[in-house]
C-alpha cells in the first residue's frame, strides 16, 4: 500500500483545515520515524492520481494544487501540475504527522515549519521563475523610480532565499497566533482560538537536535517570529516593522503582541476596563499600536467599537503613547512606511536607510506578507 505524506504548503493548508473542522479524522500516526521506502510512498504523478480517485482531497480541506509530498530520495522527485515532491532524508521529529486517512499523513505544524526553515539555499532558479521574478523587479523599479537594470543572477537567488525564510517566519507566527486562516475564499478568519504551536516549540526541538543541518536558520526563524498574534493583519504589520532591513523589513525592535497591560489599583478610576490588552506593545518605551479591524471589531456593532475606543483612551490616560491603525493603512506599502516612521520617532530611534535593492525587496516582502483574506481581517 502506498502512503501520501503531505508537506510544505499543502501541509500548511491541511493543518488549517484540521484546526477549523473537527469532523476531519485524526487517526493513530503509528509513530513513523523515517520516510518509508519508495515502494511504500506515493512517488509519481500517476500514483497520486489513483489515490485522488479513491479519496476526496477537497473534502479533507486540501484544496491547493500542486500537492506537496515527501519522498525518500531524489530519484523519486518530480514536479507537475498535480504534485510536487520534496526529499526528506533525516529522521522525523516526535509527533511529526497527523493521520487524516488510512493512506494520508499530514506534517504537523512543527514539522512543517522545519521543512520551510531547513530548505537549502537554491543554487539556481528555474528559467521561468527567474524570468517572472525579473519582470516583477522591473515593475517595482519603475514604480519606485529606481534607475538601472532589473535584478539578475545572485540578486535573484538572494531574494529567493530571503522569501523562503520570510515565509517560514510568517507561517510560524500564523501557527502561534490566536486565529485560524480560511481554506476557501468563502471562509472567514476565525478569531480567539488557541495557538497550534509556539515559537519555543521550534527552539526546544532544535535544542535537542544540535547537529541538525540548518539549525542556525531554525533559531533565526524562531527569534524573528511572534507568539500570540491576534489576526493575519497584525502578523503582517508586526513582521514588516521588525524584520531586518536586509530582508525588506524596517528593522524596528520587536514589540510584544496582545500583552495584558498592568493597571495600578490607584489608576483604575481612569481605566474603562479591568483588563486592557495591547495589540502591539513596546513596554520599555510606553508605546502601543492598536489595530482596528472592521471584520473583527466593526461588524460586531457600535458597542464593540465603543469598547475599543474606550480601551485606547484608557491607555492614553494611563500614560501610554497610542497609535491606531487599520487594514487600509497596512495594505498600503506607503501606509506601512508612515507607521514605521511614526513608531521610530516615538521610540527615539532612526530608521536605517535601505539600499535600492532593499527597497525592491521591501515592496516584494509587503506583497508576500499581505494575507489574501485582507478583506476579512
Amino acid at each position: 500500500m502506498e502512503y501520501a505524506f503531505l508537506s510544505h504548503e499543502s501541509a500548511i493548508q491541511a493543518n488549517w483545515a484540521i484546526a477549523r473542522n473537527p469532523r476531519i479524522p485524526q487517526l493513530d500516526d503509528e509513530g513513523i520515524w523515517m520516510i518509508p521506502s519508495p515502494d511504500s510512498c506515493v512517488t509519481t504523478q500517476g500514483s497520486l492520481k489513483k489515490l485522488m480517485a479513491e479519496v476526496s482531497f477537497d473534502n479533507l480541506g486540501i484544496i491547493r494544487r500542486p500537492i506537496d509530498l515527501l519522498v525518500p530520495d531524489a530519484s523519486s522527485r518530480s514536479r507537475g501540475k498535480i504534485v510536487s515532491f520534496h526529499v526528506w532524508r533525516d529522521m522525523f521529529p516526535d509527533r511529526a504527522f497527523r493521520r487524516i486517512h488510512e493512506r494520508i499523513f499530514v506534517s504537523s505544524p512543527l514539522f512543517t515549519i522545519l521543512q520551510l526553515t531547513l530548505v537549502p539555499r537554491p543554487s539556481r532558479l528555474a528559467k521561468a521563475a527567474a524570468e517572472e521574478t525579473a519582470r516583477e523587479d522591473a515593475r517595482i523599479r519603475e514604480e519606485l523610480g529606481i534607475a538601472g537594470d532589473s535584478l539578475e543572477g545572485d540578486d535573484l537567488l538572494a531574494w529567493e532565499a530571503i522569501s523562503r525564510q520570510a515565509r517560514a517566519i510568517q507561517v510560524l507566527t500564523d501557527f502561534a497566533g490566536t486565529y485560524r486562516l480560511p481554506i476557501r475564499d468563502s471562509d472567514q478568519v476565525l478569531y480567539e482560538m488557541p495557538p497550534l504551536m509556539h515559537c519555543d516549540d521550534l527552539r526546544s526541538f532544535l535544542d535537542n537536535q544540535p547537529s541538525m543541518r540548518g539549525s542556525g536558520k531554525g533559531y533565526a526563524v524562531a527569534d524573528l517570529a511572534f507568539d500570540n498574534s491576534g489576526s493575519p493583519m497584525e502578523t503582517a504589520l508586526a513582521l514588516m516593522l521588525t524584520l531586518p532591513v536586509e530582508m525588506g523589513g524596517y528593522g524596528l525592535p520587536k514589540p510584544i503582541l496582545n500583552w495584558s497591560v498592568p493597571i495600578d489599583p490607584e489608576m483604575r478610576g481612569i481605566a474603562a476596563q479591568d483588563e486592557i490588552i495591547a495589540d502591539l506593545c513596546w513596554r520599555d518605551c510606553g508605546l502601543v499600536i492598536e489595530y482596528d479591524s472592521w471584520e473583527k471589531h466593526g461588524k460586531l456593532g457600535p458597542a464593540k467599537l465603543a469598547k475599543d475606543h474606550a480601551r485606547a483612551n484608557s491607555l492614553t490616560a494611563l500614560g501610554w503613547k497610542v497609535l491606531t491603525v487599520g487594514s487600509v493603512q497596512i495594505a498600503s506599502a506607503q501606509g506601512v512606511a508612515l507607521i514605521a516612521r511614526q513608531v521610530a520617532t516615538l521610540l527615539g530611534i532612526t530608521l536605517a536607510e535601505p539600499t535600492d535593492i532593499q527597497r525592491i525587496w521591501r515592496s516584494r516582502l509587503h506583497a508576500m506578507l499581505m494575507p489574501r483574506i485582507v478583506r476579512f481581517s
